[in-house]
């Protein structure tokens, strides 16, 4: 329906003196039934983006939405509720019959969107339409908007229209309506009303409930003009063409136009309107290199389109609308003149991005008219919606940055980038040209390299026929250049940080023999993560590592970066050779990890770019201190660090203290914890970086302990941990493991105790005898304090011998305990004899120990949006009991597992009643569950076939599971093998292995 053939009835509903409508006297309509006529025409829509694409990130939530045309299932709601990307909805009516949604259209700048169910889904009834009656919105109009606010559905909440001309809300960062008009009305209505329709007291719907302020009571509504409009198309099955200008306008008052020098006589005389009106439009954006550019400037004030006079939205609207790809005439003014403007009404759908692509775990697409607008920037470039696998370097990937070239090639949109892409190598870097949105003066040139593992590179797009997207492969980087895939780069966003690592090569002499073979040993690792695991998440980071043996590839690191042991490492020798690497070993006590790569690779790319001064810290021969020499409160010594940002530092200091470090993650916290272990600190504190590291050294340069950050939960610090010294003998043992052992190296064995240190007045009256004490207090190396058992943190069966809260030991294996480093960590010790005092009383007992492996996880599934992994120590340790191997902790934004289970931090024991017990066991059941009709449903989407209905490729299913606590859930999930794959990442036992990804 045109909005020129809108006809305003003589009956328009008005509220009379005494305060109820003409209807309500008449006996035709109330209020109080109002629920019962509409009930079978809301819908409760559970919305799920899948994707992030242009204003949206990935998620779940709830909305409402009406029927407006029971006859085609035709359903209204919000542009926001549907979502421009990628997504999938499910529509329940007010007596829980379920439909899945198609979303067929969505308006590219209002807020509005239509979806279609197959009416053939409902058995037990018809939905009736609500009418949709745009003339009947005056201000003072008593309404009822009916929804699901809070998920509570059919909840009415009441109001009276007031302000008919509101401009647009403005919402910040993320999707903006503009060109229209708003309608603002108080209510009480909260977030799941959205979509709901405002309706008059005849059960008409006069506006669409849009947002609400977060200060005050009020709600935002649309207008129904552009809806009815492209109402009229959508039940045909066609697309309502839509035109742009490049060009915001806002309503102003006629008062705030004579401000701006507008005498409304003689805009009336230069064509313009005033009577019926309540302002003009004026100009308030003008995106560069758009339509109206150079033609129109911010300031202008519309008079007329096409001689026709303009003061309000609907009406620009229609004409620009109907003039697609032709010329409208505009005449405007501005600085107290009139002047006429021939503008080409550019198609609004050319610059509404439909394709994805999916590069190395970024998320690219067109830049696109929201973006432009709110960053006032031309819509040119390829825009970076998301990184997660660290294909873009980190500082350019939080929404604001665009791709403006590739290997100095312009790229001013998606589909040039691909094809520039189309025949480079997974190996070979690309040369980015990137601009930051809201400072387009300057130039940003970094060095992108795809990662070593991620999901297929894949491109999106969506059809407009049925409002699904299809994927399909991209080969752009998908193919590697080598005959081993694996030797393939991760990113690169280092070139400015080894800068400072580079120097010290030209100038080691000038600072000893030391110093040139750490500066030698120091390398820039690079780390960015698969998929999350061990309760770490997408991340990338950069820092220093040692390398301790050139041979065999063996390096050393701070715990920072292998929050995830789904890292994937790049280590850079003298800021020119790179060689990816492996997580060897995660020490499970202490925050130092190590790595391993191919030296012969190092040889490879040195034949290419020349040979670096590469050498080895022995830190158990020539650069080591006799392990039985710990570092003593006093000694004068010198700290030798790595830093990203200062380069090698040497520093005198003094060992301050020697102490006890406390666990390093709250009760509730399930990050890898690092128990309490005897550290030493300097004076001056050396500070470094949470990825750097330091050595440090005697008086004759021989190494005694490492200098590093001692992580923390992000519960307890923000600053993310503490600097501390550790011995080097405590790491010394898996080095040597590592040299000989081809596989993981498991030697870490522990008591599964924690303990405290009491003073030995504490001692005594705990049981502990005096001669004991007296060894203690008066021996070669006098002591204050012993350890007792505070928390059992392994499980034993009832007939085991075990430690008890409450004990005090005394002696390992016949040798008494003077550090707590005695106690935590029992190399290769199976058993352990130890001297203790229980209940006051000494005794003797031989315990099993418990090993610790140094990389829990080498087998990640993700089915239905969630993550299963094997449980990691952490958990083991914090729940009440281990019914399964197989352990959620998250899921994919959006995913059906995020939208359908409310508790991920579970142990699986069932999938579709199938019992679960390890990760094999969990795949082999996904793989019978897989919707062989996906492919089919893919083809489809991508040849635009029709749909009768919004369901898409998967089964429901039941999952049973134990949470930490040990209570039992059950549940159901949809799953959504369209969107949501089932895939694996696998890692083979040896240290070298990589990870493998695969479908499942």
């Amino acid at each position: 329906m045109a909005i020129d053939n809108i006809v305003v009835p003589e009956q328009s509903g008005k509220q009379p003196s005494n305060g109820r409508s003409e209807f309500e006297q008449q006996g035709l309509f109330s209020w109080s039934t109002i629920q019962d006529r509409l009930r079978e025409s809301i819908i409760s829509i559970r919305c799920s983006s899948a994707m992030f694409f242009d204003t949206e990130s990935p998620g779940c939530g709830n909305a409402t939405g009406f029927v407006v045309d029971a006859e085609q299932g035709i359903v209204l709601s919000n542009r926001h509720v549907m979502g421009p990307g990628p997504s999938y909805h499910k529509g329940t009516f007010f007596n829980n019959a379920e439909v899945f949604l198609q979303p067929c259209y969505y308006d590219p700048i209002h807020d509005f969107s239509f979806f279609r169910y197959d009416p053939a889904e409902l058995q037990s009834f018809t939905p009736k339409a609500i009418q949709l009656c745009p003339e009947k919105a005056q201000s003072g109009l008593e309404f009822r908007l009916v929804g699901n606010d809070s998920n509570e559905k059919m909840s009415v909440h009441s109001g009276e229209l007031s302000q008919m001309d509101r401009n647009a809300p403005d919402y910040g960062s993320g999707f903006n309506d503009f060109n229209t008009f708003y309608i603002q009305a108080s209510t009480t209505s909260k977030g799941g009303s959205s979509g709901s329709p405002v309706v008059n007291i005849e059960g008409q719907a006069v506006a669409l409930n849009a947002g609400g302020s977060n200060q005050s009571l009020s709600c935002f509504l649309l207008p129904l003009h552009r809806i009815v409009y492209a109402f009229e198309y959508i039940r045909r099955r066609e697309i309502p063409p839509r035109g742009t200008l490049q060009t915001v306008f806002k309503h102003i008052t006629h008062v705030q136009a004579e401000r701006f020098g507008l005498d409304p006589t003689a805009a009336v005389q230069e064509g313009g309107r005033t009577q019926g009106a309540t302002g003009f439009l004026i100009v308030d954006k003008v995106l560069p290199d758009g339509p109206a550019s150079g033609s129109m400037q911010v300031g202008d004030i519309v008079i007329s389109i096409n001689d026709k006079p303009i003061a309000e939205f609907p009406e620009m609207s229609a004409i620009v609308d109907a003039a697609v790809d032709q010329q409208i005439s505009v005449k405007v003014y501005s600085g107290g003149i009139f002047r006429t403007e021939n503008i080409a009404v550019q198609d609004l759908y050319s610059v509404t991005p439909s394709k994805i692509l999916r590069l190395g775990g970024a998320v690219l697409h067109d830049m696109s008219l929201q973006k432009a607008v709110y960053a006032s920037a031309p819509i040119y470039g390829v825009y970076i919606a998301i990184d997660t696998n660290g294909f873009i370097p980190e500082k350019y990937r939080d929404c604001r940055h665009v791709i403006c070239a590739v290997n100095d090639v312009p790229t001013p949109n998606l589909d040039t980038l691909m094809d520039i892409l189309a025949d480079v190598k997974r190996d070979e870097p690309v040369v980015l040209t990137i601009k930051n949105m809201h400072d387009l003066r300057n130039e940003n040139v970094v060095i992108a390299r795809h990662p070593q593992i991620t999901l297929p590179n894949a491109v999106f797009t969506r059809s407009s026929t049925t409002g699904f997207w299809s994927s399909a492969p991209y080969a752009g980087m998908s193919v590697s250049s080598k005959a081993d895939s694996i030797s393939t780069m991760s990113v690169s966003e280092s070139e400015e940080m080894t800068t400072a690592v580079d120097s010290v090569f030209a100038k080691g002499s000038d600072i000893g023999s030391f110093a040139d073979a750490f500066a030698q040993s120091t390398v820039v690792i690079e780390a960015s993560s698969i998929c999350p695991a061990d309760n770490g998440g997408f991340e990338s980071d950069s820092g220093i590592g040692l390398v301790l043996d050139k041979q065999l590839g063996i390096l050393l690191c701070c715990a920072d970066l292998a929050t995830n042991p789904t890292h994937m490492y790049t280590v850079i020798f003298g800021g020119l050779v790179r060689v990816p690497a492996t997580l060897a070993y995660m020490h499970p006590l202490y925050p130092v990890c190590f790595l391993k790569y191919d030296p012969a690779l190092v040889a490879e790319e040195e034949e290419v770019v020349g040979a670096v001064a590469v050498s080895d810290l022995d830190m158990a021969g020539d650069h080591a201190r006799s392990q039985d020499m710990q570092l003593d409160v006093g000694e004068q010594v010198t700290v030798y660090v790595g830093s990203m940002s200062r380069g090698i530092a040497k520093t005198p200091a003094t060992v301050l203290s020697r102490s006890i470090a406390g666990s390093t993650t709250c009760d509730w916290c399930m990050n890898h914890r690092y128990f309490k272990t005897e550290v030493f600190g300097l004076a001056p504190a050396v500070a470094l970086g949470s990825t750097s590291i330091g050595v440090v050294c005697d008086g004759k340069d021989r190494i005694g302990g490492l200098w590093i950050q001692q992580p923390t939960c992000r519960h307890q610090s923000s600053s993310g941990g503490f600097m501390v010294g550790l011995d080097i003998s405590l790491v010394l043992p898996v080095l040597q493991s590592l040299r000989v052992a081809e596989d993981e190296v498991d030697i870490v064995r522990v008591l599964d105790v924690e303990f405290n240190s009491r003073s030995l007045a504490t001692a005594r009256i705990l049981g502990v005898g005096d001669q004991h004490i007296r060894q203690m207090s008066r021996g070669p190396n006098p002591q204050s304090s012993v350890f007792m058992v505070s928390r059992i943190l392994g499980r034993r069966g009832p007939d085991e011998p075990s430690l008890e809260v409450g004990d005090i030991v005394l002696s390992v294996d016949g040798r008494p305990v003077q550090h707590i480093n005695d106690l935590a960590c029992l190399y290769s010790r199976d058993l352990a004899k130890l001297k203790i005092v229980r209940k006051r009383v000494e005794q003797t007992v031989v315990l099993p120990t418990t090993g610790l492996s140094g990389i829990n996880t080498r087998h990640v599934v993700c089915w239905a949006g969630g993550f299963m992994q094997k449980p990691w120590k952490r958990v083991l340790e914090r729940a009440n009991r281990i019914p399964s191997d197989v352990y959620t902790y998250t899921s994919f934004s959006g995913s059906p597992v995020n939208a359908e289970l409310s508790e991920t931090s579970t142990f699986v024991t069932a999938i579709d009643e199938q019992p679960v017990q390890t990760l094999d066991d969990a795949v082999r059941i996904i793989q019978a569950l897989k919707n062989e009709s996906a492919q089919d449903f893919n083809a489809r989407v991508a040849g635009g076939k029709a749909f009768s209905s919004g369901m898409m490729p998967g089964r429901d299913v039941i999952v049973r599971g134990v949470t930490l606590a040990g209570q039992e859930l059950v549940g159901t999930i949809r799953t959504n093998d369209h969107y949501f794959p089932a895939w694996q990442i696998r890692r083979g036992p040896k240290a070298s292995d990589f990870w493998a990804w695969s479908a499942i």
